[in-house]
């Protein structure tokens, strides 16, 4: 593998001159007069534009970037099979771990990956001004498509590693003494690429998704939302004031101006029906994924430049490869075993006939004992997705919904309790023959009530969020028997976490703290432990089943990279930093969050606690929450007060991933640094020269 990627990409890390994914990924690199031949097409050139955006694919809808965004934070533990523990509890090396996928950061592919997708706005930025067969307008459509993505790479970038190598211009010859930049200095430069973008969408009249270069493609207020985002950041992390103002403006005129508006149910933001970028009405800028799964390139991240240029990422971020799907696998990470999980679900034990089955086994129907016909279920299992336990919430998390649950949507709306079954299979579960009398609501007419496809069906399986042990939690587990299978957060007979302490709980494992439900011993199995068994969030499920797609392995939803309900949150923040009326706006938005008739407001201080908590209800889980920590210096307090799987490692070294070993072992400029926290919590280095080192610690 060629390393140095960061300062390696020849003129471009792969071939531009056509117009389809599928296409341009198969070409050669493009040099000299063969670029210059290439780029002076219409087809050229929009190939090039078109592969800057691909890499969002990449990033945004991916495993490991949901890890490396989301998860060793305050919301969320990691299940049974995860498959980056190591990062997760901070035990974390600069070791490039490559096909590696039992447990791997793969910040050695992301690091390419990035690099790669500066590198072609770069050469956007070059060969589109000179490009004689597009007009004016056109051409400044497409520079503020390669200005807008270089911002939001490097602005992933400098959060993940902070100073870095920046690249303004194509890469033409390999650069062995690459220097790392200093963070003030690359967020300037994103600020900057941010209003030039801005500059030439409103030459271009690229006022709205509309009017933008392509479906799923950044327009006017794209830019200025992530100019919003990206200058507090820079306030918050850096310590430097000035950005706040610059933010509040920002994100006040996305709200007044943008056109962009709220649902009146919260769950229609993530309804299916309204995933496509230019159809949610929320939506600022989303990564967009083709519906025609099967083209799975053209959802594709490119080939590395590694091999030629024919190298494929990780199959964790790649999920099926480059020949067979490609789409979103945001779906996946977040539900429990839900489907064959346990005996207790299972007519006489038999697992094979379980009320539930696993999609990927391709099955269907499932023979009602109740009119002894099959039943056809892959239209109502298939939204609960595989049952991977990639991630759970967290007590703490868990506990901050249970908050708002009487007054707010987002309650209902992010957190999936309970799993259901069609009317015809209640009586097909031995262990539960009173399964038949619970309450069920039609799958579609539910759908149609309140845009919640979860909401109907019969329960089958519930978590609650009482201690099980306690009074209430003895009623209502008398009031589930043989009905259903309960699990209580803690206590009781089978409990997700194991103390009621957000600090110390963590999930139950096996018989450890699984006992015995109804004197059964068949129910301590591990199966229902609390890493595989929990609620999920379930505002990425997708309820849209596709025959010729049983399977379900991945989505077309289109992933939202910045919305409207972000503008206020940041908002609300700089307010706080610079004496506007933060609680004012916090309340605005929990009034459209509200539950119809309910007061969801809220009084007294606001602090940047009472910030943290409004972003966790209303963005958890979309690639934000440990960025979200660290920029606001509390990644180490949380996590030791809310995240015991992580809370023994961390330390004030993890405010940084690791520069990928590979990348320093190739440079003849290695340099030293010591480190050091200012006033304001900032890591300060000092280098013995100029150059590329580890951030310190790994």
């Amino acid at each position: 593998m060629k390393k140095i990627l960061s300062m390696l990409f020849a003129a471009t890390a792969i071939g531009f001159g056509a117009t389809s994914c599928s296409d341009f990924l198969e070409e050669d690199n493009k040099t000299g007069e063969t670029a210059d031949l290439a780029y002076n097409t219409i087809s050229g050139i929009d190939g090039l534009i078109q592969s800057a955006y691909t890499y969002t694919h990449g990033w945004w809808g991916k495993e490991p970037s949901l890890g490396l965004s989301e998860m060793g934070s305050d919301l969320f533990y990691f299940g049974y099979d995860n498959k980056q523990k190591s990062m997760l509890k901070y035990d974390i090396s600069a070791e490039a771990l490559g096909s590696n996928v039992a447990d791997n950061p793969c910040l050695d592919e992301y690091w390419e990956m990035f690099y790669a997708g500066v590198d072609v706005c770069n050469n956007a930025l070059k060969y589109v001004p000179e490009c004689s067969v597009i007009d004016d307008n056109k051409k400044a459509a497409y520079l503020a498509d390669a200005y807008f993505l270089r911002a939001l790479y490097y602005s992933q970038m400098v959060a993940l590693w902070g100073p870095i190598p920046y690249n303004s211009e194509p890469v033409n010859t390999i650069n062995n003494t690459p220097v790392r930049v200093p963070e003030a200095e690359v967020y300037a430069n994103i600020l900057a690429d941010l209003k030039l973008s801005m500059e030439n969408y409103k030459k271009a009249n690229v006022m709205t998704a509309k009017a933008a270069t392509g479906t799923g493609r950044a327009y006017y207020y794209s830019a200025e939302a992530l100019y919003a985002r990206v200058a507090l950041y820079a306030a918050s992390w850096l310590g430097q004031s000035q950005y706040y103002n610059e933010a509040l403006t920002a994100a006040t005129d996305v709200i007044n101006n943008s056109g962009a508006k709220f649902y009146s149910r919260y769950s229609d933001t993530w309804n299916m029906n309204n995933e496509e970028a230019t159809v949610n009405t929320e939506n600022l800028f989303a990564v967009h994924y083709s519906n025609d799964l099967s083209a799975g390139r053209d959802n594709c991240v490119p080939y590395r430049y590694s091999g030629g240029g024919t190298g494929q990422y990780n199959s964790l971020i790649t999920r099926t490869g480059y020949g067979r799907q490609g789409g979103s696998a945001t779906h996946l990470m977040f539900p429990s075993l839900w489907n064959n999980g346990c005996d207790d679900i299972g007519p006489n034990g038999q697992t094979d006939k379980s009320i539930f089955f696993r999609m990927a086994a391709g099955k269907t129907t499932i023979k009602s004992k109740m009119t002894g016909e099959n039943v056809e279920c892959g239209k109502y299992y298939s939204p609960y997705g595989r049952g991977f336990t990639r991630y759970l919430p967290s007590l703490y998390f868990w506990q901050l919904l249970e908050s708002v649950k009487e007054t707010d949507q987002r309650y209902n709306g992010t957190l999936l309790t309970s799993y259901r079954i069609p009317y015809e299979l209640s009586q097909n579960a031995a262990n539960y023959p009173k399964m038949g009398e619970q309450e069920f609501k039609d799958y579609e007419e539910a759908y149609k009530e309140d845009g919640n496809y979860f909401n109907g069906g019969g329960i089958a399986i519930l978590y609650s969020i009482l201690d099980g042990d306690s009074e209430e939690g003895k009623a209502l587990q008398a009031e589930a028997k043989d009905k259903y299978r309960l699990q209580f957060a803690f206590g009781g007979d089978i409990p997700v976490y194991t103390t009621g302490d957000p600090k110390t709980a963590l999930p139950t494992e096996g018989g450890k703290a699984v006992s015995d439900v109804y004197g059964d011993a068949r129910y301590k199995s591990e199966k229902i432990e609390g890493r595989r068994s929990y609620p999920c969030i379930k505002k990425y499920l997708d309820d849209q089943y596709n025959a010729n797609y049983p399977t379900h392995d991945l989505s077309y939803r289109d992933i939202m990279v910045l919305r409207l309900a972000e503008m206020y949150l940041i908002k609300a923040e700089a307010e706080l930093a610079t004496g506007g009326n933060a609680l004012a706006t916090i309340n605005e938005l929990r009034k459209a969050r509200a539950i119809s008739g309910k007061d969801n407001t809220i009084s007294g201080t606001v602090d940047i606690e009472t910030i943290l908590k409004e972003r966790a209800l209303e963005l958890c889980g979309e690639y934000q929450r440990w960025f979200d920590l660290k920029r606001t210096h509390t990644l180490i307090s949380h996590v030791k007060a809310y995240n015991a799987q992580a809370s023994g490692n961390i330390d004030v070294k993890h405010y940084y991933r690791p520069i990928p070993l590979n990348e320093l072992e190739a440079v003849t400029n290695r340099a030293s640094v010591s480190v050091a926290q200012d006033a304001n919590g900032v890591l300060q280095y000092t280098s013995t020269a100029e150059g590329m080192w580890q951030n310190p610690g790994y």
